[in-house]
């Protein structure tokens, strides 16, 4: 029998799975309500970006900024409108103040 050597390249070798003393235990995923929280504060921090963005020159307007995002012009007048938002609300979604 003629011997045979297989090589195979790391990235497609089989690999075992830890024995489950060694796996670390992931951390729990966020409740809804905080990761809702989260999602509005860069929401809101995003209307701020664009915002100075506009004023700066780096960005014509809504719609240049709506094709530079990838996002629609609908999805950006949305994010926008978190400015519209009455100071005092927008400093509880930005310090983490859940409403």
């Amino acid at each position: 029998m003629i011997p045979l050597e297989l090589r195979v390249p790391a990235g497609l070798a089989r690999r075992r799975r830890a024995p489950a003393a060694d796996r670390t235990a992931t951390p729990p995923a966020p409740s809804r309500k905080e990761a809702s929280a989260e999602r509005r504060a860069r929401r809101l921090a995003l209307a701020y970006w664009i915002e100075r963005a506009i004023d700066e020159g780096r960005l014509q307007d809504y719609a240049h900024a709506a094709r530079v995002l990838g996002v629609t012009r609908a999805r950006i007048t949305q994010v926008m409108d978190m400015l519209l938002l009455p100071v005092a609300e927008q400093e509880a979604i930005l310090v983490g103040g859940v409403r």
